[in-house]
């Protein structure tokens, strides 16, 4: 049985969407502990992602108890037991047990549910703590399950076990589903069953070229998105019911055109990331290549655009000489950084700035500050970033040689829709925010503002689309936070900084636009937010 992730969201508590956006982001963010106790399955799942770390073996009792307890001491809050299989270790319920003393609120297993068709051990599950039973079913007939699980009668089984927690009223359950070529057309009829039996939370899982699933399977497995969008759609329709929670994981999200709100929050890279951590490291470290890295494969994979991120990333760390070195705090504390003819520092003020603007060692400063006090005494100031409205206000009032970007939200907005006459050297950009919350919070209607300004106004971030105007093209910049202490990068910094700001979508629809070729499109959230709809190609 797999791991996969799963984010959990006590059914029928939610009435609105903006509701089911901010409850489902708590969850996407809770800090869990991840805690595999086998490395086998009795199941035999045909797209299995973790089928190469199958040996038939249990992890060591000792192991487990340290991880689950240390996990709890380090501040995860929900404890999920994964495997392989994780109700195969004989010693599954003392674990649940553990967890429960070691005092975390939640307790879950990802599971194909089979122990739990035994009334007994599902009662001392209960007793013991689990809280919560994610179900793997991957189709809605015995035929169907079966056939993608290799094993006859695993449907009967898990489906009895399923009821069982049902009716007890003791556990939250919810279903995860494969996505395949096998189920895709079953979809909605797998939902509405599943719906009838009492579950009201979904994890839909877009099949990925791991373990079993990239071998001659493939070819019965990976589908054509677009050949099954009425299904698809019919299933996500479903996430408007106010009692049903759908989660999206590892889905194309240009998919998702009208169900934006379903993509997976960008957060979760860091799992997918974390649990693939050795190989990155020996690729950082050593030059080893991913061994997935193949065209015909990557097209398949959620993590395809970070890791061609992440192959730039490794091409501009190793040049001497680079355009831009973005600086924040915590910048590296040793190894030697290459020279910028531009320095972006990120601080509170002046004073804070001081550090990285030294440990850059460029002649010219693009800054972003909470506070620009003083930033008129400096004369290698070219540029000054703000989202804050009363510290815009202060840039636009001080005599300037240097540029000025406006990130658009609603501190700024009615400083700049007041502006008469609009000064040389504004810039407009749109902020990326780490949390589609903070989107629907400080965001403001951007194309409308973009049209009130006049030609001479450049932005940066905003697609021609919405900006009215072409955007200034990308800059070539190192970030210096994807840097670990001794300044090479790491892995996590890396994903961090991906996230925030790299992580980049546009609609199918954009391949129509003549400014395709050189548009990033907009930050992932942003989409979660608003939707493709705002993408209008031109």
């Amino acid at each position: 049985m797999t791991a996969w992730e799963h984010d959990a969201v006590a059914p029928g508590t939610l009435t609105s969407a903006d509701d089911k956006i901010q409850s489902h982001e708590s969850a996407a963010h809770e800090k869990r502990n991840w805690v595999r106790l086998s490395y086998d399955c009795n199941n035999h799942c045909v797209f299995c992602l973790d089928s190469n770390a199958h040996d038939g073996t249990m992890r060591a009792n000792l192991d487990i108890k340290v991880q689950i307890i240390e996990g709890r001491k380090k501040g995860a809050t929900r404890l999920i037991l994964s495997g392989g299989e994780p109700t195969m270790h004989p010693n599954f319920l003392d674990f649940v047990k553990l967890g429960a003393r070691a005092g975390y609120p939640k307790i879950q297993t990802v599971t194909n549910g089979r122990m739990f068709a035994y009334p007994d051990f599902l009662q001392r599950a209960a007793d013991n703590g689990l809280h919560e039973i994610t179900f793997s079913l991957h189709g809605h007939t015995p035929k169907l399950h079966d056939r993608l699980v290799g094993t006859p009668g695993a449907f009967e089984e898990e489906v009895r076990g399923l009821r069982a927690a049902l009716d007890s009223g003791r556990f939250i359950v919810n279903v995860d589903i494969v996505i395949n070529k096998q189920n895709v057309k079953h979809l909605p009829q797998m939902l509405e069953t599943f719906i009838s039996w009492g579950v009201q939370e979904f994890d839909l899982l877009h099949v990925i070229p791991f373990g079993n699933a990239w071998t001659d399977a493939r070819d019965h497995l990976f589908y054509d998105l677009e050949g099954n969008e009425e299904s698809l759609r019919k299933a996500m329709e479903y996430s408007r019911r106010p009692d049903i929670h759908i989660w999206l994981n590892r889905f194309p999200p240009p998919y998702t055109e009208g169900f934006e709100e379903l993509i997976q929050d960008p957060y979760k890279m860091t799992d997918e990331v974390r649990g693939r951590r050795e190989e990155f490291d020996r690729y950082l470290a050593l030059g080893e290549k991913l061994r997935c890295r193949e065209p015909e494969r990557c097209k398949h994979c959620y993590l395809q655009d970070l890791c061609d991120g992440l192959d730039a990333a490794i091409d501009d760390r190793s040049q001497t000489e680079v355009h831009v070195l973005r600086m924040a705090h915590p910048a590296p504390e040793s190894g030697s950084l290459p020279r910028a003819e531009i320095a972006h520092v990120v601080a509170k003020d002046l004073a804070d700035a001081a550090p990285l603007i030294d440990r850059a060692g460029a002649n010219a400063l693009w800054l972003e500050l909470e506070s620009f006090a003083g930033v008129e005494q400096r004369n290698d100031v070219v540029r000054c970033i703000t989202r804050d409205g009363q510290e815009l206000s202060r840039l636009l009032e001080t005599p300037r040689p240097f540029a000025i970007v406006a990130q658009v939200c609603a501190s700024t907005e009615p400083v700049l829709a007041a502006l008469s006459p609009v000064p040389q050297g504004l810039i407009l950009a749109q902020p990326d925010y780490a949390r589609v919350t903070e989107n629907l919070e400080h965001d403001v209607d951007l194309r409308a503002l973009c049209q009130k300004m006049p030609a001479h106004v450049r932005t940066v971030n905003i697609p021609a689309c919405i900006g009215g105007r072409e955007p200034e093209p990308p800059v070539s910049t190192l970030d210096a936070s994807m840097l670990g202490p001794d300044a090479r990068l790491d892995m996590g910094h890396y994903t961090e900084r991906y996230i925030a700001a790299g992580y980049r979508t546009k609609s199918r629809r954009c391949h129509g636009c003549r400014y395709d070729s050189q548009c990033r499109g907009v930050h992932i959230n942003y989409v979660r937010a608003h939707g493709y709809r705002t993408l209008e190609p031109v």
